[in-house]
């Protein structure tokens, strides 16, 4: 009874009186399955019911049916089912008169393929194809469970298949080339023919034979999508066969669409594209050696088949996967040897055909990783290299739990071996197979934290090599920042800390004091924020450690008197606030550093309201540090003397000697500190002289300015500016104080620079007052009575004359150039065309003129607002539209389509647009193809240029006969 299997079904195709399609006489399906669709019989099983009978029989009208060769098909179809078809030649037809043929074909579902497919002696060895049918049994054929075949034809035994090789003059290479060009033809998509030097008769069934043992040769994924056909009297095109056996002398010569596709002709010694790669070939040389014994290649197909599930069909039909699944099936059965003369190949081919997708259904393979795998852990003088661990990496992405913890396992086990070595050379080599791990966090991690259990020294000298590769203070930050994210445990361990503080102290080292402030700044900076930016409060001591030293270690190199500027500054972080665990591992000397440092960085950095304090520190100085002091500042500041440090350049001018009892802020050294600001120009003490007027240190109580800074100011005048209020913008930018007592005084200075006359005049300034007024009132006089005069004068005069330049009534040019002339070229007159400015007396304007009549206004304008009359010309334009050219097309065709080849010229446009019926098509030249409907088809052409116009259309008719099938 017929399991719930999917049934297989039957087709009878032959030359009867009628059919299942057809109820005249002629070749037909003439019964069928009751499961098998209409339109799958008619488009894909009857293509394949054709016999091609041999010539040389035909030839000698051979009546003897039986000497006819036989020719099974099979092949795929698109719906994933196989069909194994036999076509025989049966002679006369029901009518006693006409040659005919008989085809049987089995339809096995695509769900049950497999089975026959894996028993190549189920294909070629079946027993049931019948070669009659009489139609008055009826048109319904019966579905199967199975198809009866010969189960002992499955191993011919060594005598016979060497009988079969002799006998077609294959030997290995040759039988290899057929193996290697099959499996070739499934991916290339190219045929191959096979032509045996015997005779017809016995042609069908060598073939048979031969393809059995080339087919007990190929891998199951080959299998699935192989189609054969074991005879045809000449070369057969159709889809979906890749092997065809062709009577001999059924191939002409030369023939150019055979020489394309894969040829073995033995009988006239040719062969072409058949040759085999210049490479090692295992699988073929093992397919070779086990020929004639398909139980011994099955174990080799099974193992490939469950290790190319999942992967592109590509991968899977290519010859050279094979090869190396060969390897890997050979390493598997205990060919230890061959691993080990490349444990990266075979570790990549492993990593290559698992994925994450198909990892559960490839035990073998995960089995054949695991022992590899575990036989290298054991095995203490093996060190992987670059490849091999690239391989481990790929096939930990998609491993289970259990083998990633055996790979990271392992991984440390590699790790110590090569750390055992040489000092340098061991840890460089530890240290590439670490590097190897970087940016498989969690694998690094895992890895690392196993070396620090099983070995702690290794990882700590792993730590102190990538210390020292550090190559500055950005690589020494983002290398702490590494250990942060991936080994925190070891962050705090004392040689951790340890090693950081070398390398910090090396950073430290270099040969610019910028550099070393720089480095130390910005490192200081980093472990003070970094226990709050990590939230990590269990850096806190580490962090503190570090900042201790990175300070201590600095002030042992500063000098005060040697620093610049922008070193001064980035000092903040230890000057900016009292550390009194710094201050407390201070010496002597290390505190007075620290003690001018920070006074002079206040000042640097200080603000307004700060001044009591700094006054404060400063009177705290004895008379030689504040000296030392002054001078720094004074050297500090005179490349950057400019407004906005003024009030800093004043303090290196400071005198807490005097000032202590003489009831003012403080005293300074005012002409000094003039002097100092004349270094850099005159300019620069103006500035200051404006900016002092509100600044407290330079006013009396009273806010007025103070004695002393006035007499250094006078003596200032009259040694280094004694011409200053002759120039009018220094007056200005002085006078301008809202200081009442520092423009008096100004005036003084003023009065004193000026000349005799000057003297004199201020002196005598009443009665010159009064000849003053007196010329006053003649100017103003004369100013009321020029404005009308002028007015007067602007409007008297006639309009402008224009003179327009003659123009063609007609032009075919695009562009027109317009002249115009108004006064004789005067300059004062202006001249304008349709509103638009073109030139003062005399212009010209080239216009691009529009398709039709153009129109254009002349007027002229004279100084006194006058115009001339308007002068209109017009001319007209006849844009020339685009020439269209087509190539000739045919009246009548039988093509459902149609190649049309215009293009398009235009005097205004190099790229005129191409329209075919109504739709754009491209631009200059166009070839378009146009699908056509049976009958009259209408085809209008036409092209547009770039300013619109269009050409006429170009009207095609061409009628569309389609061929009679």
């Amino acid at each position: 009874m017929m399991d719930e299997r999917k049934a297989i079904q039957q087709q009878y195709f032959t030359r009867d009186r009628e059919g299942v399609f057809r109820t005249s006489e002629g070749f037909d399906t003439v019964a069928k399955s009751e499961g098998l669709d209409v339109a799958f019989i008619k488009t894909t099983l009857n293509p394949f019911c054709i016999y091609k009978a041999p010539k040389e029989l035909l030839g000698r009208g051979e009546e003897d049916v039986s000497l006819y060769p036989e020719s099974l098909v099979v092949f795929h179809a698109d719906n994933g089912d196989m069909v194994i078809g036999r076509s025989c030649f049966v002679g006369a037809d029901f009518t006693g008169q006409r040659s005919a043929s008989f085809t049987h074909q089995f339809i096995v579902p695509k769900e049950r393929k497999e089975q026959f497919l894996r028993n190549p002696e189920r294909l070629l060895q079946i027993r049931s194809f019948q070669s009659a049918y009489d139609i008055r049994a009826g048109k319904v054929l019966p579905e199967l469970d199975d198809i009866e075949y010969d189960p002992a034809a499955r191993n011919g035994g060594i005598d016979q298949t060497e009988q079969l090789l002799t006998r077609l003059r294959i030997d290995q290479t040759r039988f290899q080339q057929l193996v290697y060009t099959v499996m070739s033809s499934v991916t290339n998509k190219k045929k191959v023919y096979i032509v045996l030097d015997t005779h017809v008769v016995d042609s069908a069934e060598l073939a048979k034979q031969l393809l059995q043992l080339i087919y007990n040769s190929l891998p199951y994924a080959t299998r699935r999508q192989l189609g054969f056909m074991t005879f045809s009297s000449e070369p057969e095109g159709k889809q979906g066969l890749h092997i065809i056996f062709v009577e001999k002398g059924g191939i002409r010569q030369p023939d150019r669409n055979i020489e394309r596709e894969h040829l073995f002709d033995f009988p006239n010694n040719r062969f072409i594209h058949n040759e085999l790669p210049a490479q090692e070939h295992k699988y073929l040389d093992f397919i070779w050696q086990h020929r004639h014994s398909p139980d011994q290649l099955d174990p080799l197909f099974e193992f490939c088949d469950e290790a190319l599930q999942g992967t592109h069909s590509n991968t899977t039909l290519r010859v050279q996967s094979y090869d190396e699944l060969f390897t890997l099936y050979e390493i598997e059965q205990g060919n230890h040897a061959l691993y080990e003369a490349n444990r990266a190949a075979a570790m990549q081919a492993i990593a290559t055909y698992a994925n994450a997708e198909t990892i559960q259904q490839k035990n073998r393979l995960n089995q054949l990783f695991i022992t590899l795998l575990r036989k290298d852990a054991m095995d203490a003088t093996i060190l992987p290299d670059a490849d091999y661990i690239k391989s481990l990496l790929q096939y930990y992405a998609f491993a289970d739990e259990g083998v990633r913890k055996l790979v990271n396992t392992c991984f440390v086990l590699f790790i110590s071996r090569a750390a055992s070595r040489s000092d340098d050379e061991g840890m460089a080599e530890a240290a590439h197979l670490f590097d190897q791990l970087l940016g498989q966090d969690h694998m690094f991690d895992a890895v690392m934290s196993g070396l620090h259990g099983h070995q702690a020294g290794t990882a700590e000298r792993y730590v102190a090599y990538r210390m020292e590769k550090a190559g500055g203070v950005k690589a020494l930050i983002e290398e702490i920042r590494f250990w942060i994210q991936h080994g925190e445990s070891m962050v705090q361990q004392r040689f951790f800390t340890n090693e950081v503080l070398k390398k910090v102290k090396r950073l430290l080292q270099t040969d610019t004091v910028i550099k070393q402030v720089e480095a130390a700044n910005t490192l200081y900076r980093y472990f003070d924020e970094l226990p709050e930016r990590a939230n990590k409060p269990q850096y806190e001591d580490f962090c503190g450690q570090l900042k201790l030293e990175i300070r201590l270690e600095l002030l042992e190199s500063l000098k005060p008197a040697s620093l610049e500027y922008e070193e001064i500054v980035q000092l903040g972080f230890m000057l900016e606030k009292t550390d009194q665990e710094l201050n407390s591992h201070l010496d002597s000397r290390q505190r007075l550093t620290m003690h001018l440092l920070s006074t002079i960085y206040k000042i640097l950095l200080m603000a307004k309201k700060e001044d009591s304090e700094l006054v404060k520190a400063i009177d705290r100085l004895d008379t030689l540090d504040l000296e030392r002091v002054q001078e720094a500042l004074k050297k500090l500041l005179f490349s950057r003397i400019a407004p906005e440090h003024f009030s800093k350049i004043v303090y290196a001018f400071y005198r807490p000697s005097l000032g202590r009892n003489s009831g003012y802020v403080a005293e300074f050294d005012y002409y000094g500190l003039l002097e100092y600001l004349m270094e850099k120009g005159r300019d620069m003490v103006y500035d200051f002289l404006v900016w002092s007027a509100e600044d407290s240190r330079f006013l009396n109580p009273k806010q007025g300015i103070d004695a002393n800074y006035r007499a250094a100011l006078s003596k200032f005048f009259d040694i280094h500016a004694p011409r200053a209020f002759r120039d009018k913008d220094i007056k200005q930018k002085l006078m301008a104080t809202q200081n009442d007592s520092f423009i008096a005084f100004y005036k003084v200075v003023k009065l004193r620079q000026s000349e005799e006359w000057v003297r004199f005049l201020v002196k005598n300034k009443r009665l010159l007052t009064r000849s003053v007024l007196s010329l006053l009132g003649l100017i103003v006089l004369l100013v009321v009575f020029r404005s009308p005069l002028m007015m007067l004068i602007a409007y008297i005069g006639p309009a402008p004359v224009l003179v327009v330049e003659a123009m063609p009534i007609d032009n075919n040019a695009s562009t027109v150039t317009l002249q115009a002339t108004a006064d004789e070229a005067d300059s004062n007159v202006q001249l304008f065309i349709n509103g638009e400015f073109i030139g003062n007396g005399k212009g010209s304007k080239t216009v691009e003129l529009q398709d039709g009549n153009n129109v254009f206004e002349f007027k002229a304008v004279n100084r006194g607002g006058k115009a001339s009359e308007v002068v209109r010309k017009e001319l007209t334009y006849a844009m020339p539209a685009p020439i269209v050219t087509i190539e000739a097309l045919p009246e009548v065709t039988r093509n459902s389509t149609i190649t049309i080849k215009v293009g398009a010229a235009d005097v205004h446009d190099p790229s005129p647009t191409l329209y075919i019926n109504g739709e754009a098509a491209g631009q200059s030249s166009v070839t378009k193809t146009v699908d056509l409907k049976p009958g009259e088809n209408m085809i209008e052409i036409k092209a547009t240029n770039k300013r619109g116009k269009t050409s006429e259309p170009i009207l095609k008719k061409i009628k569309y006969e389609p061929a009679v099938k």
